[in-house]
């Protein structure tokens, strides 16, 4: 097999993401010290807020001996090597007009982007060489094809 592969947000963004959501908390405290009948609304904008923080500084694609791990936005799949067919660079989903996503390809028919990979293919990131780096690197986990 090969190497652990682990793809998580670049060390900076969880940095920003972190002090972002401690500036969101702390704003929307200030409104509920200074406005109390704001309050339902700011615990609510508060939740929200740290919710999709955490959600974002957990996103993540790790491939190792247990499996393929692939943490999304809104879902996480864990699959056995004996489940993954191929992987495959395509299109992103949810609107993005550019760039490129690694998809895994199941045995099912059935294909699950990695949210994370989005966030790595940008010119700052590598391009093409680090996009075909991490497909191979991906690749030498799957099982020998019959």
């Amino acid at each position: 097999m090969g190497n652990p592969v682990e793809i998580r947000q670049p060390l900076v963004l969880r940095v920003y993401i972190a002090c972002f959501s401690l500036l969101w908390v702390g704003l929307l405290l200030w409104d509920v010290i200074t406005s109390p009948s704001d309050a339902p609304i700011a615990i609510l904008m508060i939740a929200f807020g740290v919710a999709l923080g955490v959600r974002i500084e957990t996103l993540k694609l790790v491939a190792d001996d247990s499996g393929l791990l692939v943490r999304n936005f809104f879902r996480t799949w864990r699959f056995g090597w004996a489940e993954v067919e191929d992987f495959r660079l395509g299109r992103p989903m949810m609107g993005m007009p550019f760039g490129q996503v690694i998809h895994v390809l199941l045995r099912n028919g059935e294909v699950v982007t990695a949210d994370i990979s989005a966030s790595h293919f940008g010119f700052a990131f590598g391009g093409k060489a680090k996009r075909e780096q991490l497909l191979k690197r991906l690749r030498e986990w799957l099982p020998p094809k019959d």
